[in-house]
This record gives C-alpha cells, sequence and structure tokens, in this order.
C-alpha cells in the first residue's frame, strides 16, 4: 500500500477540534513559514491537471479519537437506517466516509455492536460505490463479531479494509471517489469535536486547532472541484466548505493577525467559536438527512 503518510498524518489531525491538544510541545509549533509551506504541500500545485488526493485509514482516525478524549455519544454517529435515504452515487460516497467515522468512533470506545453495524454499513455501501470487490470476503464481518473484545484483532481488520480500500482505488482509477468519501469522513469528524466544544467556556485552543482544520478544508475543496466528473453536488459541498473557510478567514480575531499568522496564535471569541461550530453542524446534517 503506498501512502503519503505526512499528509495524512496533517489530514487526520484534523478529525476533531480537540485531536492533538494533549500531545503538541512547544518545539512541534510551526513558524508561520512553515505553516505556509505545509499548506502548499498538502495540495497539488494550481496548474497541475490532476489532484492526488490520499484518505485517511479507520485506526488514524481511531487513534485520534483516542487522544482527543471524546466521551462516547450514541446519537452522535449517522444511523444505519439512513443508507436507504442515499440515491445517488455522490450522497453514498459522502455517507461511506461518515460511516468510516462512525466506526473508529464506535471501535475506539469498545462499542462493538454499534461498530458492527457500520461495518456492515460500509459493506453496503460498497456495492453501490464500486467497492463491492474490498468487502469481497464473505467471512468479514463474522471475523469482526468473533473477535468482539479483542482490540488488536479489530484494528487489523480495519486496516485489512483500509488497505484493501487503497489499493482497489489506486488500481482501478477510482481517485475521484476517494476525494469524496474523504470529505465525508472528515466533516464527521469536525462534527464530534464541533458538538463536543459547543458550548464550552475555555476557547484558548479552539481557534488554533480550527485553523488546522481550514488548511486541511482548502485541500478538500481543491480536491473536490478537481474531479473529473463533476456536477451540482460536488459544487454544493465545495461551495458550502469554502464558506466555512471564508466564515473563519473573515472572523476579526484571525484579520486582526494577518494573512502570515501562524496556526497557533489565533484565538476565536465564544461568538466566533459558536458561529463556526454552527456551520460545521449544519453541513454535516445536510450529508446524512
Amino acid at each position: 500500500m503506498k501512502l503519503n503518510y505526512v499528509i495524512i498524518a496533517a489530514a487526520i489531525c484534523g478529525l476533531s477540534f480537540q485531536s492533538c491538544s494533549e500531545t503538541a510541545t512547544a518545539d512541534e509549533k510551526k513558524t508561520p513559514e512553515n505553516t505556509v509551506k505545509e499548506k502548499e504541500n498538502l495540495g497539488e500545485d494550481e496548474d497541475q491537471e490532476k489532484f492526488t488526493f490520499v484518505p485517511p485509514s479507520p485506526l488514524q482516525i481511531a487513534s485520534i479519537f483516542n487522544k482527543a478524549g471524546l466521551i462516547y455519544d450514541a446519537n452522535l454517529p449517522n444511523k444505519v437506517e439512513n443508507i436507504s435515504n442515499y440515491t445517488n452515487k455522490f450522497k453514498q460516497s459522502l455517507n461511506f466516509g461518515v460511516y468510516s467515522s462512525d466506526l473508529a468512533y464506535s471501535v475506539k470506545n469498545e462499542k462493538y455492536d454499534e461498530a458492527s453495524k457500520y461495518l456492515k454499513a460500509l459493506k453496503d455501501l460498497s456495492g453501490k460505490i464500486g467497492l463491492e470487490t474490498v468487502f469481497a470476503s464473505e467471512d468479514l464481518i463474522e471475523r469482526f463479531n468473533s473477535n468482539v473484545g479483542n482490540q488488536d484483532s479489530i484494528i487489523d481488520i480495519l486496516i485489512f479494509v483500509q488497505e484493501n480500500t487503497d489499493d482497489y482505488i489506486a488500481q482501478n482509477g477510482k481517485v475521484d471517489l476517494s476525494v469524496v468519501y474523504y470529505s465525508g469522513a472528515w466533516v464527521e469528524g469536525m462534527y464530534f469535536g464541533a458538538v463536543s466544544v459547543k458550548g464550552k467556556s475555555d476557547n484558548s485552543e479552539i481557534g488554533a486547532l480550527i485553523s488546522e482544520q481550514m488548511t486541511i478544508a482548502r485541500s478538500i475543496v481543491k480536491g473536490l472541484n478537481s474531479l473529473e466528473d463533476k456536477d451540482v453536488d460536488s459544487d454544493d459541498m465545495a461551495n458550502s466548505i469554502q464558506e466555512i473557510i471564508d466564515m473563519f478567514d473573515n472572523f476579526e480575531s484571525v484579520k486582526a493577525l494577518g494573512e502570515d499568522a501562524a496556526y497557533f496564535d489565533i484565538y476565536l471569541t465564544e461568538a466566533e467559536v459558536t458561529q463556526i461550530t454552527n456551520a460545521i453542524i449544519e453541513l454535516r446534517n445536510s450529508i446524512v438527512e
């Protein structure tokens, strides 16, 4: 499996607002110059014809949730019953990503009954979006259920699924699919983070963490705008994420620091945090409805 782990690490670091706060040290803080370079490296050059995008693995998502210390809330993940509502490929692909994050969220919290349901949901959706080969193993669900309680074995199964997904996408020219489903996975992770910080009075680190998310969001928008088969749905998704980016860029707390401000210098007001988390929650709910 050929993966750009630098891009993945940067992307997955953004799946919840709280994800990197516990492990960041002074030495890890980036200079404004490095921040700019990181933004440039996350996507391909503007004049390149093809945008290269690397999706996350459920294992990495799970590890970030673990560091984030998010308290499990059974009401947060998308309901598996909603699968029947997704009748076009774009929506199905988005929610393939959503359910990938839900699977990791459940595994991290050792909610294996729920995790099994999300694995089945992924298998059901895989046949609709051209990834049925990834889940062709008839005993995949059985293997998962028989290893409930064995975290290492469960993780091995998640790795198996991701490796097959990455390889199949690479070998069959389905790069567009990876952009779309990663968008769903990212939004779902952001949703978990948005709900977790909503209403909290201590916003000291949220601005820096959201700032990192905007770097990832810009990369996602570039990916969506580079799809070979763009349509109204992909344009709407790109525009919705761009609106969140523009909202952030126009916050007085952000503008006051200038364009070259390092992400860790940004402190959002309570009103700004409320505004952007509400926008994230609204976007996520529009994906899963």
